[in-house]
């Protein structure tokens, strides 16, 4: 048994996000109405700088809204195709903060519950420097699982990271948010939303293999 050769769950996931904190970050555009990355940045860099009190004039629009969209392209092309994710989100309620990124993992479970909690609470642990605290984390759609937080240091410098982990019976998932924060302070006010959206999350079955109607 390797967690490393999992694969993704027959299922999937529906999340209820609050719109004003987190922007969700397409893995594919096909299909999206966005053309590229940088239209899909465009409209949500826009829409942020508005939130921060700027007026998007031409000149606010070329200082500062295409700045950040092409950070939110950036920041996106590090976690797309490259982190063990299904869903990814920023957290950027306004464009005077750094977008932190969240991913969500759907997966086909392996091993005991034991065995998943132990793997994916501890996810990335090997960097710690603080003991990682695990404690149990109430959902009603996802059940009771853990969430675990730590303090370490990567090559970017100190960090801190916290996984949440929850095994689903009903939809056969195993399900993994995550995120990794190199700004203690931007951490401790991502946290209390990240409990939020993590409540927020419910499997459903995966609608593009649901039986025609």
């Amino acid at each position: 048994m390797s967690f490393d050769q999992r694969k993704a769950t027959d299922n999937w996931a529906t999340v209820d996000y609050d719109r004003e904190l987190w922007i969700p970050i397409p893995i594919v555009l096909q299909g999206t109405k966005w053309a590229d990355a940088a239209e899909w940045a465009f409209d949500y860099a826009g829409d942020r700088v508005a939130r921060a009190g700027h007026q998007l004039t031409k000149k606010v629009v070329k200082k500062e809204v295409l700045p950040f969209s092409q950070a939110l392209v950036r920041a996106r092309g590090e976690m797309v195709g490259k982190a063990a994710v299904h869903k990814l989100y920023f957290h950027c309620p306004d464009s005077t903060k750094i977008p932190v990124a969240v991913g969500i993992g759907l997966w086909k479970p392996i091993g005991t519950r034991e065995e998943a909690f132990q793997y994916y609470a501890y996810w990335g642990a090997e960097t710690a420097t603080t003991p990682p605290v695990a404690e149990a984390f109430e959902t009603d759609a996802l059940g009771t699982g853990v969430r675990a937080q730590w303090s370490g240091v990567t090559g970017p410098g100190p960090y801190d990271q916290v996984n949440y982990i929850f095994r689903n019976d009903e939809f056969d998932t195993d399900v993994h948010i995550f995120t990794a924060v190199w700004d203690h302070h931007r951490f401790l006010e991502v946290l209390p939303d990240l409990d939020i959206l993590t409540r927020a999350i419910r499997c459903i079955p995966d609608p593009d293999k649901a039986p025609p109607s």
